[in-house]
């Protein structure tokens, strides 16, 4: 090779050396843990995440709040049938006091004279049931069933009033122990609405004349309702209605018209 084609060469070297060693220093300075090929005019991810809202997002967070609102109407709910129950309880319970009160008050004195043998008899036959007297034994039978029924003991307070009218069969309670054979009847677990019927029909043709017949009317009607017989259902309220519509014992009469506005 001559001397001038390695001159040559020599300045061909050296001018690529001056030229690489040029752009080097001219070129930015690139974080190596970015990616080449990522422009600079690239927005950055937190850039786009606030700029753009995420549907999905949204959406999780109105699911939240309706979350949220459902337990509070659900607390709201519960705490209101809570309440509601306390108030059956209470009313009930009121109930069974009127009863026992008004069973207490009803008992009418007996006269101190003596009237001749048969005449005593036949006043006796004709007295209404609420003023038979009743022994010390028969009251206290009668008051402990029914003190069951206060303490919401239902069953026992059924084999109670059952035996009750086993030892007393015409005895002064008997007609108010058919009546709460009749209530206990559909509240024990199972319901027997057969012989709830029947108790409340046996109070009705044997004590036509006693203070529990408008309610056992009202109930017995219910029984009917309950069994699928509407028409006889009906029937029991509607004479209820005509015969113990009028006066102060009137309540069983009203709730009986309620009972036909609201199911007939």
């Amino acid at each position: 090779m001559s001397i001038r084609c390695l001159f040559k060469t020599a300045l061909f070297f050296s001018a690529v050396f001056v030229y690489s060693t040029a752009s080097y220093a001219q070129a930015p300075i690139v974080d190596a843990s970015v990616p080449s090929n990522v422009e600079e005019s690239a927005p950055a991810p937190q850039a786009v995440g606030q700029q753009n809202t995420n549907p999905q997002g949204e959406l999780f967070y109105q699911l939240q709040l309706l979350q949220q609102e459902v337990m509070q109407l659900r607390g709201q709910v519960e705490e209101q049938a809570y309440e509601l129950q306390k108030v059956k309880e209470q009313n009930r319970e009121r109930y069974i006091d009127l009863d026992r009160r008004i069973g207490e008050l009803s008992v009418t004195p007996v006269a101190t004279t003596s009237p001749p043998a048969a005449a005593a008899n036949q006043q006796v036959a004709n007295l209404p049931v609420a003023a038979v007297p009743s022994t010390a034994d028969e009251r206290e039978a009668y008051n402990a069933a029914y003190s069951l029924v206060v303490s919401k003991q239902f069953a026992d307070a059924l084999n109670a009033f059952k035996q009750f009218l086993i030892d007393y069969p015409d005895g002064r309670y008997a007609p108010n122990s058919h009546y709460w054979m009749g209530e206990l009847y559909q509240v024990v677990v199972p319901r027997d609405l057969d012989a709830s019927r029947e108790a409340f029909t046996q109070l009705l043709n044997q004590y036509p004349n006693h203070a529990k017949v408008p309610d056992a009317m009202y109930k017995l009607g219910k029984v009917y309702f309950e069994k699928g017989d509407r028409a006889t259902a009906k029937q029991w309220l509607e004479r209820l209605i005509t015969e113990h519509g009028q006066g102060a014992n009137r309540s069983a009469a009203d709730k009986a018209r309620q009972f036909i506005n609201a199911n007939f």
